[in-house]
């Protein structure tokens, strides 16, 4: 069921591991950066197919991407989440072209970041529609209470090699996250979440952005030094920390 945008529920987000959706971008960004988006693919949106171009950290080297990230009405409700100093270090484009027969296992976030502590929140937003049929986002409810097994899942369909390990999952308690232009969803690096296969002839185009504090350490040597991918910038605040000064980003002029 498509959800109106509601207002970001500090509460919700506690208790269930996630809120929303809620309207964050007007239906004209929505529109401007959906089209910004598959120009930056080489392709039309009214064409859209396949690419092998690499759909992380554009922030680090365009700057719309960059004012997507940072859009206030992105992170006022983190700071709700993380308090009045926020950093940005992680952003990317999930994308299903028609007929995509990937899926995305369910799965917690932090089993794939080394970070310490593991304080995340992410900002999901889709640029388009996104529903089952395209394979829209999956919560599971009061799943971030604890971190669970990941295994190798051995599936040439999953868009990830590891996923939660599968007596972990509880299907009857799954929602689809379905959502129109511009809508959002908040979650933190527990919640289990996935998506199925785009089984329709309409993309699923949507980005998350990452939010922590300035107290986290990234502990780059076990990221295999990704800088093209991990970078830090103060959005929100101060940092009083000075953890990851090796890797603070730098805005994009263009």
């Amino acid at each position: 069921m498509i959800t109106k945008g509601t207002s970001f529920s500090i509460e919700q987000f506690h208790e269930a591991g996630y809120s929303g959706p809620i309207q964050a971008l007007t239906l004209e960004e929505a529109d401007r950066y959906n089209q910004l988006f598959f120009e930056e693919l080489g392709q039309s949106k009214f064409e859209p197919g396949p690419t092998k171009i690499n759909l992380s950290a554009w922030h680090h080297r365009r700057k719309w991407a960059y004012e997507l990230a940072t859009h206030p009405a992105l992170v006022e409700p983190i700071t709700q989440i993380l308090g009045p100093d926020v950093v940005l270090w992680a952003m990317h484009f999930w994308y299903k072209e028609p007929g995509n027969t990937k899926f995305i296992p369910w799965h917690q976030d932090i089993n794939y970041w080394p970070m310490e502590p593991a304080i995340n929140a992410t900002a999901w937003v889709s640029l388009g529609w996104s529903i089952r049929e395209n394979g829209c986002l999956r919560i599971i409810p009061g799943t971030h209470r604890s971190i669970v097994p990941h295994v190798d899942l051995g599936n040439d369909a999953s868009a990830f090699q590891e996923g939660i390990d599968a007596s972990y999952v509880d299907e009857s308690k799954a929602i689809d996250i379905e959502m129109t232009p511009g809508q959002i969803v908040y979650f933190n690096e527990a919640t289990f979440h996935g998506s199925e296969m785009n089984s329709s002839n309409i993309p699923r185009v949507a980005f998350s952005v990452r939010y922590t504090t300035p107290e986290v350490k990234f502990k780059m040597a076990d990221w295999g030094g990704d800088t093209n991918r991990i970078r830090t910038f103060q959005v929100r605040g101060e940092d009083r920390f000075r953890l990851n000064d090796d890797i603070i980003g730098a805005i994009p002029q263009q």
